[in-house]
């Protein structure tokens, strides 16, 4: 058996530590200092260099062209990574900074530890030594037959020895110390060396104390930086970190965090009893809320988790959890259901978009798809509640990159391959619909590319798809989201000025004019927004609808009726004839003029849906006015005249339109009275027929002149209305051109009787007026159209 080494010697010697452990600490503050100024002068020559990017971008920014938009991506992914990259080198400067200091301290408590341990271990041996030899000198004065300390002369007469006060000759040996002239002295020194020698001991466990307290800070300091330096090598969390401005030295905190909350998924759905999961799903709403803000923590969330665990996650399973929420809260105006409060909505979509501003476009790609995909494979399922669908359209903002909305197209376009027709969950998902339109909607080109593809084979399905299909119970948001791309997605190819982009749009509103009743304006309670993002969508093609309307007008008098034309573009179009180039249009679209009615009407039924339109006309008209008194009218001013006169036609059709609900309704009316009138002929009875019919039915018949038995006053008195809404317009718009077209030729110096005669085929003077004759064949086919006409 190996002995113990004791220090102090004797038998109550102290247990010395192991041989080399208290010793200097090892490590080099300065070296440390050093590395990270050497790491700092890197980022900040990477600092520099972005600046001198920065500065080229700006320069770029003031061109335009292909090689120049290339340019400018690789020059601001470059910042960006310098940017990054910095940001990294500075945490890291930062890190070894402050382990320097926190080593350097470490390193002092320690040698003062060892300066102490050492004073003490002196003390000791010098105690040790002095109580040593007081024990000797007490043995001595046994041996010598001196009193016992305390025993006085009774000891001294035992001994057989009378105590002199001095030293006996006789019992002196070599080396022996001369004995003190009183034998209590020598116990008294004894007790007082051996105190010295304990307190001695005390001080030198206190410093090895302190010695290992400074050895463990320093090593836990080692720990922590090294955990830190090992953090920054997640360029995605360090990435999201730097572009949100905030301190990467803390990001170990939130990857932390964010793996406990990973580990906490599969728990909220297996595992325990209902309590004991709803209690973590408690806690996961708590943390993840929390860290709302915190770039780091969603950057590490969405590299470990997927949108089906965090469906499963937070929304309750069971046979009592399904059903459809009665709406959707934030964006589409609803109450939230019980999977999310507004707070984690807003968590949700605020952290995938902190993750996000880091990820590739593959990589954002891939999570759209995610999810959509996860919550739409099992939107079948009696188990799977509407909640997963929330808890998807928080996580799709229409704030995201395009790339993670064009995912989610991806994923929705497969579903509705797949499924859709075939079972209920169109219903389930309308709220994923909506939140990836509305994402398309903010991002025009990806509206543009995905509504109206340049493989023309793809357009019909694609507007079948957005346009042509609406839930059973309506689109939750009143059809704003589906709109509103749409108009985007029109408006993108119509401003182009490629004409195939041009042509891309005129196809899609061709094939929407025939979807559009069918689908998205089936809404009910369809929002004015929606109908005025449609209105607004049909504005570029305003020009064409006139000569449409004619040409598929049965009774206009011409001798051939055109056929409706199946869906397509007519590049050739002109605002009127033989204007050629004068005023350029953009493509425009065969236009079924039926169809185009039903459009009209459906999105102009209230006043703040009519206003879209009327505004949509208004802006036709003074576009017109600005043509027509162009420079190239002002030396030749004939054709000045069919331009406007062909403008009219246009407005009278849009107009008439929106007048079309009023006679559908009131031929409803019609019918209903016609019923009601001949149930009562044959004897069924106002009580069997039902009173709401009834009262239905007798609507018009309080107003003067108009009875219950004389079924066709709902139709004469809509006319009658219409009659005067048609002459107010034509005083509108006619008078307002003909107006305009005069007072620029006064401004050139006309006099009134020549301006006049240069307009003489526009003057508004009544029913018999070119203007009044071409609105009016317009407005009367779209407003109250024959019945056989379709």
């Amino acid at each position: 058996m190996t002995p113990v080494a004791r220090e102090g010697g004797g038998p109550g010697g102290r247990l010395a530590p192991p041989a080399g452990e208290l010793r200097p600490l090892p490590g080099s503050p300065p070296a440390l200092v050093d590395a990270a100024a050497v790491v700092e002068r890197v980022a900040a020559g990477l600092e520099d260099s972005r600046t001198r990017l920065l500065r080229v971008r700006s320069v770029l920014d003031g061109q335009r062209s292909t090689a120049v938009e290339r340019a400018r991506e690789r020059v601001t992914a470059a910042g960006d990574a310098a940017r990054t990259s910095g940001g990294m080198l500075e945490a890291a400067a930062a890190t070894l900074r402050r382990h320097a200091a926190t080593l350097g301290d470490a390193q002092a408590a320690a040698q003062r530890a060892l300066a102490l341990r050492a004073d003490a271990l002196g003390r000791e041996a010098r105690w040790q030594a002095e109580a040593d030899e007081a024990r000797r000198s007490t043995w001595n004065i046994a041996l010598a037959g001196g009193a016992a300390p305390g025993a006085g002369e009774a000891g001294a007469a035992r001994s057989g020895t009378a105590w002199s006060g001095t030293a006996w000759p006789g019992a002196a040996w070599s080396g022996a110390p001369a004995l003190p002239a009183d034998p209590a002295h020598a116990h008294l020194r004894l007790a007082a060396a051996e105190r010295e020698v304990a307190a001695a001991r005390a001080d030198v466990a206190a410093a090895e104390a302190r010695w290992r307290a400074a050895r463990e800070t320093k090593d836990e300091a080692s720990r922590q930086a090294a955990a830190a330096l090992a953090s920054l090598a997640d360029v995605r969390a360090v990435r999201s970190i730097t572009a949100a401005g905030a301190d990467p030295a803390g990001f170990q905190a939130s990857g932390e965090a964010a793996r406990s909350v990973v580990a906490l998924l599969p728990r909220a759905t297996s595992g325990g009893d209902a309590a004991a999961r709803r209690a973590v799903r408690d806690d996961l709403r708590h943390v993840l809320t929390a860290h709302a803000d915190d770039p780091a923590f969603w950057a590490v969330f969405w590299d470990d988790a997927s949108p089906a665990q965090l469906y499963e996650a937070l929304v309750p399973r069971g046979p009592g959890a399904a059903g459809v929420p009665a709406g959707l809260g934030g964006a589409l105006g609803g109450a939230l259901g019980p999977a999310l409060d507004v707070e984690l909505a807003r968590a949700l979509g605020a952290g995938i978009g902190l993750w996000a501003q880091t990820a590739s476009p593959a990589e954002q790609g891939d999570l759209g798809r995610r999810v959509v995909g996860d919550v739409a494979a099992g939107a079948g399922s009696p188990l799977t509640p509407a909640d997963g669908a929330e808890v998807a359209v928080a996580l799709l903002p229409a704030s995201l990159p395009a790339a993670v909305h064009a995912g989610a197209d991806d994923a929705l376009d497969a579903w509705w391959s797949e499924r859709a027709p075939l079972d209920g969950s169109f219903t389930v998902l309308a709220p994923v619909v909506v939140a990836v339109a509305a994402g398309l909607a903010a991002h025009p080109r990806l509206a543009f590319d995905r509504l109206a593809p340049a493989d023309e084979e793809l357009v019909g399905p694609s507007v079948a798809r957005w346009l042509g299909s609406v839930p059973r119970a309506g689109w939750p948001d009143g059809g704003r989201a589906v709109a509103h791309a749409f108009a985007t997605a029109v408006d993108v190819g119509a401003a182009s000025p490629d004409r195939g982009d041009q042509a891309r749009a005129a196809l899609l509103v061709s094939h929407a004019t025939e979807a559009l009743p069918v689908g998205l304006l089936r809404t009910p309670g369809l929002a004015d927004d929606a109908a005025g993002y449609v209105a607004v969508a049909y504005e570029p093609y305003v020009p064409v609808i006139g000569d449409v309307t004619q040409a598929q007008n049965p009774t206009s008098g011409k001798a051939g009726v055109e056929p409706v034309p199946a869906p397509g573009v007519d590049p050739d179009a002109e605002v009127a004839p033989d204007l050629g180039d004068r005023v350029p249009l953009v493509v425009q679209p065969e236009l079924d003029a039926f169809a185009l009615c039903d459009v009209i009407g459906a999105t102009s039924r209230t006043p703040g849906a009519a206003a879209a339109w009327l505004g949509v006309t208004d802006r036709y008209a003074g576009w017109v006015l600005e043509q027509a008194t162009s420079e190239g009218f002002d030396e030749d001013s004939g054709p000045r005249v069919p331009l406007v006169q062909e403008a009219l036609s246009d407005i009278g059709a849009v107009t008439g339109g929106m007048q079309a609900q009023t006679i559908d309704t009131a031929r409803a009316q019609v019918d209903t009275r016609e019923t009601v009138l001949a149930l009562a002929g044959t004897g069924v009875g106002y009580l069997r027929f039902g009173s709401r019919v009834v009262t239905e039915a007798v609507g018009l018949a309080s107003g003067p002149a108009l009875s219950l038995f004389d079924p066709e006053a709902p139709l004469d008195d809509a006319r009658e209305r219409i009659w005067s809404t048609e002459h107010g317009l034509i005083d509108r718009y006619a008078t307002d051109l003909y107006d305009g077209v005069v007072q620029h030729d006064l401004g050139l110096g006309l006099n009134p009787d020549a301006a006049a005669e240069r307009s003489s085929g526009l003057t508004p003077d009544g029913n018999g007026s070119t203007p009044a004759t071409l609105f009016d064949a317009s407005f009367d086919h779209l407003s109250d159209p024959a019945e056989d006409d379709r």
